[in-house]
């Protein structure tokens, strides 16, 4: 039973890493090491913008640095503030929900794709009266499919509309 759950997360995870992959997702961290003075002012001691792999990899060198900076201040209370986003899309947590939103629903719409290619070969090979354009099972798994796809172009089109809203806001800043 458990091994089944795990193998059904772990084919899950290969489904959002291909969404991720279409969705050409490049995921950054942004690390901020500060503190609050007594005035209730945030003072920033350092920042790292790095890709996410660096960062698991190297996140020694960040924990350094907070160590670093906690001995230069040992009066205050140093804290570390992690904010992962997609370079592409900036550091919007509300780009950032909705691309998740987008990568789920791929990866439900190949989940479900998945399903429907194992089902039809089984039956193809071991029930020889098996007809696709009547099988109610089969009928119901592609109208699930064709709701799941029409969610992913809704998923596409409210993160369209929002990026172009921010490209239109007077705060934006072109690169």
């Amino acid at each position: 039973m458990s091994q089944e759950i795990t193998d059904d997360f772990i084919e899950l995870a290969r489904y959002y890493a291909q969404a991720e992959k279409e969705l050409e997702i490049q995921y950054w961290v942004n690390i901020s090491i500060q503190y609050t003075d007594n005035a209730g002012n945030v003072v920033k001691l350092f920042t790292y913008d790095l890709p996410r792999e660096v960062y698991e990899r190297r996140e020694w060198v960040v924990e350094w640095r907070k160590a670093k900076l906690t001995c230069l201040y040992p009066k205050v209370g140093i804290q570390r503030f992690i904010s992962y986003y997609d370079k592409r899309l900036g550091n919007n947590p509300n780009l950032t929900a909705d691309l998740r939103k987008l990568t789920s629903a791929k990866a439900q719409v190949t989940k479900a794709r998945k399903q429907i290619e194992k089902y039809v070969a089984y039956h193809k090979e071991n029930n020889m009266f098996f007809d696709e354009s009547t099988d109610s099972d089969l009928i119901a798994a592609r109208q699930k499919l064709l709701v799941k796809i029409s969610n992913v172009q809704e998923a596409e089109k409210r993160l369209k509309a929002k990026i172009v809203e921010i490209k239109q806001s007077p705060h934006f800043k072109k690169k």
